[in-house]
């Protein structure tokens, strides 16, 4: 589950897909593409994290049909996603992902009907 202080501070947010993550005393939440977003220090990432135990190229989110998955792209530290090491992850709301030092929050709000 995400992290209570993280999860009090996030806005309320139109309908899509996010990463939320701490940035110092706020929380930054990005609107993942639709698509391959890549996740990294890279600074043409979509996702861009500056910090030293993150690879340039860390990993990728992706859709499958109606599904969210993340992949490890090779990185040296691996992706965490709920307390698990794996190559490759669906995501749901509110699972967990530690890249190196980031502990990121994934977030899907639905549209209203």
């Amino acid at each position: 589950m995400a992290h209570p202080s993280t999860v009090a501070r996030i806005p309320k947010l139109a309908a899509g897909r996010y990463l939320a993550f701490e940035d110092g005393d706020s929380v930054q939440v990005v609107q993942l593409a639709d698509g391959a977003v890549t996740v990294g220090r890279r600074t043409g990432a979509g996702v861009f994290l500056d910090d030293a135990t993150v690879s340039r190229r860390h990993a990728l989110i992706v859709r499958r049909g109606s599904l969210t998955v993340i992949l490890d792209d090779r990185s040296l530290n691996g992706v965490i996603v709920n307390g698990r090491r794996v190559d490759e992850a669906m995501l749901a709301d509110g699972d967990v992902i530690l890249l190196g030092r980031v502990r990121m929050t994934y977030l899907e709000r639905q549209g209203q009907a």
